[in-house]
């Protein structure tokens, strides 16, 4: 005949969880209750510790072949009273770092400093984009100008070139005469 196995069941898990979590039971048979568990997840319990006045977070194990579990490491850890909003925007910081509260405030630290540095860059792109515009229209008058001064040149030039012309007409008229 096979060997038949059964795997620890949930209400196995939270009897067993409590024995190990209150050991203390007297020759009497009185078991004393200085701990409950609040709720029970894969691999740790939520734990209330009357003694201590604090939560904590027992850790365990299953053994499936032997149908045990063992305990672990036992962290004190709080319970936060948020509005379901709040409890929203914890469940998304939770979920940007990684699936932890561990090293938020670090991460939100480089996030604000992050946040300062784009506000700052993003006031030096403007006052730089207003430089621009500046020099742009600057330059552009510079143009309008240079156009201008080119086209006078072009008058003068036009006027000198006529100029010399006649000069070279009149020394030619002078020559003339001067020669009979």
């Amino acid at each position: 005949m096979p060997k038949v196995n059964f795997k620890l069941s949930d209400d196995e898990k939270f009897n067993a969880l409590m024995h190990l979590l209150n050991p203390e039971v007297t020759e009497e048979g009185d078991w004393t209750v200085s701990r409950v568990i609040s709720a029970v997840y894969d691999d740790y319990a939520l734990v209330f510790d009357y003694a201590e006045g604090c939560y904590i977070r027992a850790y365990y194990s299953k053994n499936d072949e032997k149908d045990m579990i063992e305990l672990g490491e036992m962290v004190k850890c709080y319970i936060v009273d948020v509005t379901e909003q709040e409890k929203s925007t914890l469940e998304t910081l939770r979920a940007l770092n990684g699936g932890t509260y561990e090293l938020v405030s670090e991460v939100l630290t480089d996030a604000q400093k992050n946040f300062e540095q784009v506000s700052e860059f993003s006031t030096k792109i403007e006052e730089l984009n207003e430089t621009i515009a500046t020099l742009s229209s600057e330059k552009a008058d510079i143009e309008a100008q240079a156009s201008e001064y080119s086209a006078q040149i072009e008058t003068v030039n036009n006027t000198l070139t006529s100029l010399n012309e006649e000069l070279d007409s009149l020394k030619q008229y002078k020559l003339s005469i001067e020669t009979l």
